[in-house]
Formats: structure tokens, sequence, C-alpha cells
């Protein structure tokens, strides 16, 4: 089956089971790196939000064999169903900044992947990458969801970049606290590995950085202290290596004999074990505690 055609009957089915009073919508969404996705969402009567439901995987894994069209249908409302939010967001809250300054975040993304988003956003340079916005919704009975600020945004609330950016400072450490956890704690989590049973180290201690819901928390970087805290703690300098938009992981430089290997590694994760909208960046920064500075390597290298 084409995959238009399997877009098509996978909401028709949707409709089917949600009934008609349900909207149901697939849209080309814009994911992070420029990726366009389709993604399906179901509306009822009395909401304004929904989550996204995401149809390229699932058309890869029919095309393969792995999933029948109705297991994908099954799929898609078992996600609806354990995501579905069953109240709406009042959006004229975002018609004055005041309501919403307490809401603001940001995230990092590469800065040349998404230049075409970049042009129409609020945002600053870092190194390779970028600091975003947005507006968090972290109402209990929701859930959390974001909305992407827009230069509209801006212009409408006759704020500039820097209170944006201000505001963001104040707020993400606050709304999404950051956790550094051992690279075997990781490992044991994902393997579901007993406590008591050793896991063998590697040859470079790591360790991950990233919120507490581990959604775009590559920025806890940016967190006041949180690399010059560590870095005491471990009395290093640091490797950081992008991972992913969602996380990054911290290395003792003290502990690092070849940096060239750490930017083969990065770019080796990128390629292999990413999705494309997941990747960060495939250049590698330093942490200094002497100069309490973030730098990107290669930068130092010409320097």
């Amino acid at each position: 089956m084409e995959y238009q055609n399997f877009i098509t009957v996978v909401k028709e089915e949707v409709e089917k089971r949600t009934g008609e009073n349900y909207k149901v919508r697939v849209n080309d969404i814009m994911k992070n790196n420029g990726i366009i996705l389709n993604g399906l969402t179901v509306m009822g009567e009395n909401c304004n939000i929904s989550p996204t439901i995401y149809l390229n995987e699932f058309y890869e894994a029919y095309e393969n064999g792995i999933m029948t069209l109705g297991g994908v249908v099954d799929e898609v409302m078992d996600t609806y169903e354990r995501n579905k939010v069953n109240q709406s967001v009042d959006m004229n809250r975002f018609m004055k900044y005041e309501l919403v300054k307490d809401k603001i975040i940001y995230k990092l993304v590469h800065a040349e992947k998404n230049s075409e988003l970049l042009a129409d956003v609020p945002h600053i340079r870092l190194y390779d990458l970028a600091i975003v916005f947005q507006c968090l919704v972290a109402e209990e009975a929701i859930g959390n969801a974001t909305v992407l600020i827009h230069n509209a945004h801006l212009k409408l609330w006759r704020i500039d970049e820097k209170e944006l950016y201000k505001d963001a400072i104040a707020n993400t450490p606050y709304l999404l606290p950051y956790e550094i956890t051992a690279m075997q704690e990781i490992i044991r989590q994902l393997l579901e590995l007993d406590e008591d049973l050793p896991i063998e180290e590697g040859r470079l201690p790591m360790y991950v950085l990233s919120n507490k819901t581990r959604i775009f928390g590559a920025a806890c970087i940016l967190y006041p202290n949180v690399l010059k805290d560590f870095a005491n703690k471990l009395e290093s300098d640091l490797y950081i290596l992008p991972s992913s938009v969602h996380e990054v992981i911290l290395l003792p430089a003290s502990e690092v004999e070849n940096a060239n290997e750490l930017e083969d590694m990065v770019c080796d994760i990128n390629e292999t074990q990413l999705k494309p909208e997941e990747v960060l960046s495939n250049s590698i920064y330093y942490y200094s505690r002497k100069e309490d500075k973030l730098c990107m390597v290669s930068d130092e290298k010409e320097e």
C-alpha cells in the first residue's frame, strides 16, 4: 500500500472508532532539524489540545510486516487513549505576557539544521547551537505541553529576546529540574536489572545529564552552576558529548586521552542510534573549571 493511501485508511479507521463527536486530522509537522513528519491528532468537542501521533514509523512497521493494518490502528488508538486530554487550554492567556512569563522555558537545537525555523522564532546562538523558547503548559489535569514562541509573539507582547531569555533562565531549571545519573545506572534501568547486580564499568566514567522528563534535556548544560558544581565534585574539567537533544554525556577530562575518539563516538551515535530529529550536534564541548566557561572543542583548536 502506498504511503498516502496508508495515511488515509488509518485516519478513516480512527474516525470510525472515535465517532462523529471527534475531529481527526493529519498534518505535516516540522520537527527538529527540519524533519517533516505526518502527525495524527484527535480532538474532542470540549478540548483544543491533543497528543500528536506520528504515522511515519507505523508505516515502516507495516511495510516490513512487523504490524498489520489493524494492529497499527489498535496501537494508534491505544496511544491516544493513554495520552488524551479531557479539557482545553485557555489560549487567551497567550495574549498577555504577564500571564505566561512564568512558564517560558528554553531548549537547544542545531542552528544550521534548523535555519528555516530560526528565521521565524526568537533565538540566541551558542556556537553551532541555538537557544529557542517555548511556553510550558504544566497543569496537573492536562499534563505537559509546549507552545513554541515565534517572532509574532514578541510583537504581540512588546518584548525582546533579552527579556524572554531572562525569564527562561529563571524558569527552566525550576520547572524542569536537572538530574545527573551514572551511565551504569542508566543501563541498569534500561535492562531492569536488580540493584545488587554489578555492572562492568566502561573504559571512561560517563554521566548522563538531562531534565527529569528526559525531553529536550540537553538544555541543562545552560542551567546556572550545573557544570561548575559537577566539575568541582569530580575535581576535573568536563567534556560534554551531545548524545541527543534530550541529554548529554559528561566525561571527566582528566580521564580522556584522545578527544578525537569522542568526536567519532558522537558521530557514530548520531548516525546509527538516533532518529534524525533527535540529533543535536556532531561537535563536542568542553567546560573549564578555571575559566568557568563552556566552549566548543573545535573552536579551542582554532585559537
